[in-house]
């Protein structure tokens, strides 16, 4: 028995790890090309940037690849025969599922060691590649049109750029005479890297803002856009020990500690019942996920045993289904546990819903194979309709 068990893990183990392979190249394929369309890359940083997104493409892999081992394995077990045999031979079906039981808690504790701190700190450090070739990032976001440095509180909008020349700037900004407005029909935007600021140039610009009645001609206009240092961590950057931490103490959250002094009492506190909420419902999406890595283990191996096809094509669509629905179901109720501000803790159980129905549904599938193997053939095929 114990050779069994471990030819069945062996063949899962080898199989999770091609799949976790392929799944994952593809996966940090396409968060590479959104980063080099969205942050402008260079060569190094791309490169880069692929190494910090391997852990990110790792846990989004893990659970599909985890299925996908466990649908394979066990479907071809039972397209060969391999389970009738063990039956026949007075070996109980259910000794045939401990090793998907395993596979199931080596899934549920890699995606748990994932999520407690590689995953937030690679994705973290990914984030603040741009600040490594801003004038880069800053030139990718104007040839989309438009870029916002908060920070500064200033909107650039541009029809087109060309070099270092802006055609049809447009900004916004708050300066010394209130909310300012100027439009131009050239302008140039100059980087000093040294004092980490972008200096922009408006020729024949027409100045608007709330001190003067009338718009103000200007043949230069000049303003100096300090750019960012600093990328505040989100809810998704902080470590799964830290996280409880900022819950208990909203505070500590970068998007509280970010607001101005003067910021009113009602704003500050909204942004701290904002962060409170964001912290646990990302927290709750991390424990629950690694408990729905375990259920889809156990769906795919109910699953492969019921379609007994040993096919690759097969066994993939069988487990994409289980896969996509959870995730897209844990993702949903994640986004909408994040936006209750006022009563987080009331909405928590509905990341948790889609995850449990997964372990759920994992064994009613394989409590099913048991019964089927279990029972005399002309009984089953009496009850299935077939005699």
């Amino acid at each position: 028995m114990r050779i069994l068990h471990s030819y069945i893990l062996k063949e899962m183990l080898k199989a999770l790890a091609l799949a976790l392979a392929a799944v994952a190249g593809v996966v940090c394929f396409g968060l590479v090309l959104q980063a080099l369309q969205q942050k402008g890359l260079g060569p190094l940083t791309s490169l880069l940037y692929m190494g910090l997104s391997v852990p990110m493409a790792v846990y989004l892999a893990l659970p599909l690849a985890a299925v996908l081992a466990a649908t394979l394995v066990y479907g071809r077990l039972a397209a060969e025969r391999e389970v009738q045999a063990c039956w026949a031979s007075g070996i109980p079906v259910s000794s045939l599922l401990w090793p998907a039981m395993l596979l199931a808690l080596i899934g549920m504790g890699a995606s748990l060691a994932l999520s407690a701190w590689p995953l937030p700190e690679s994705a973290y450090a990914a984030k603040a590649l741009a600040l490594m070739d801003l004038e880069r990032h800053f030139f990718s976001q104007l040839n989309d049109g438009r870029i916002s440095v908060k920070e500064a509180n200033v909107q650039l909008t541009v029809d087109r750029v060309i070099d270092t020349t802006l055609y049809g700037p447009t900004v916004k900004y708050r300066g010394p005479n209130g909310q300012t407005y100027c439009y131009a029909q050239y302008g140039r935007i100059e980087f000093d890297k040294a004092r980490n600021e972008a200096k922009l140039a408006l020729w024949d610009a027409l100045v608007v803002d709330e001190l003067h009645a009338m718009p103000v001609r200007s043949k230069v206009h000049s303003l100096v856009i300090p750019l960012p240092t600093y990328v505040p961590r989100k809810s998704d950057d902080l470590s799964l020990w830290y996280l409880p931490l900022v819950q208990n103490h909203p505070e500590l959250a970068d998007r509280v500690r970010m607001l101005r002094e003067n910021t009113p009492e009602a704003v500050v506190q909204y942004h701290k019942d904002a962060a409170r909420a964001e912290v646990m419902a990302e927290m709750h999406k991390r424990l629950a996920t690694a408990l729905g890595c375990f259920g889809l283990v156990l769906v795919g191996a109910g699953l492969g045993m019921y379609f007994h096809s040993g096919h690759l094509l097969t066994a993939f669509g069988v487990a994409l289904v289980p896969w996509f629905l959870s995730y897209l179901m844990t993702w949903v109720a994640e986004r909408a546990a994040s936006r209750a501000v006022k009563n987080p803790d009331d909405l928590m159980w509905i990341i948790w819903a889609p995850n449990v129905l997964v372990v759920l549904l994992g064994l009613a599938v394989l409590a099913f194979i048991v019964w089927f193997w279990c029972h005399p053939t002309t009984l089953r095929d009496r009850i299935l309709g077939r005699g």
